[in-house]
């Protein structure tokens, strides 16, 4: 079942002689359930592609339907919530909020959404993270690891419809990026969730059941396994 389609998708920066064309006319389809690493040299437009089909960038033309609802014709705040709901976005730096502790860093989508907080889902993504001796500690206190598996937590706690990591062991050594990896793994696997992953990381990138390679803002390649 189709999860996300990308029709004829550009996005241009600039204006005159300045003018960059950083996606050219991207076609894609996802499935519900896959575990997609999109792959490609710096500048090839991989991430700024993955911020687009996320909600945190728009794009120049084009549509992007996300569980059959077109993105990019909702409003602002319309959005904003679609994307608390139905969208969970993990990034290479982490954006934990320092003020908050574990615990709360992960419950934050819950809380703005002014939902219930399921304390048997609560608990069982605190331990499959293995965050459970965490829970009270501080970003701050925090191993890049822990900040990235509690980052994590945050962009799973409301199952959302589909989920997109930007490089997110792009901070972490190869022992923590490993863990990292598993983990979505697992979440994909038990859970049937959709990733999207951006990585650099070659290795990572064998791991995944489909590699997009992006060149100069194209879709070159589109190898499922």
């Amino acid at each position: 079942m189709e999860i996300l389609k990308v029709n004829n998708l550009n996005k241009k920066y600039g204006k005159g002689e300045n003018e960059f064309l950083a996606l050219k006319n991207i076609n894609l389809s996802i499935n519900k359930g896959e575990f997609v690493c999109i792959t490609g040299k710096s500048g090839c437009g991989k991430s700024t592609l993955l911020h687009i089909l996320s909600g945190l960038d728009s794009p120049t033309s084009g549509e992007i339907i996300i569980n059959n609802q077109n993105i990019y014709k909702m409003k602002e705040k319309e959005l904003t919530i679609f994307r608390r709901k139905n969208i969970g976005v993990i990034y290479q730096f982490y954006n934990l909020i320092p003020n908050l502790n574990v615990k709360e860093n992960i419950l934050l989508p819950v809380l703005l959404d002014k939902k219930d907080i399921n304390s048997k889902r609560l608990n069982e993504l605190i331990k499959t993270l293995g965050l459970t001796t965490k829970i009270n500690s501080m970003p701050n206190d925090l191993s890049g690891g822990l900040q990235q598996r509690t980052a994590i937590g945050r962009a799973l706690i409301n199952r959302p419809k589909i989920l997109f990591a930007d490089e997110p062991t792009g901070n972490l050594d190869s022992k923590n990026s490993l863990k990292v990896m598993k983990l979505l793994e697992y979440y994909n696997k038990k859970h049937k969730q959709t990733i999207v992953m951006v990585t650099h990381d070659e290795y990572l990138a064998r791991r995944c059941k489909r590699n997009i390679i992006m060149k100069d803002g194209k879709i070159i390649n589109d190898i499922r396994k």
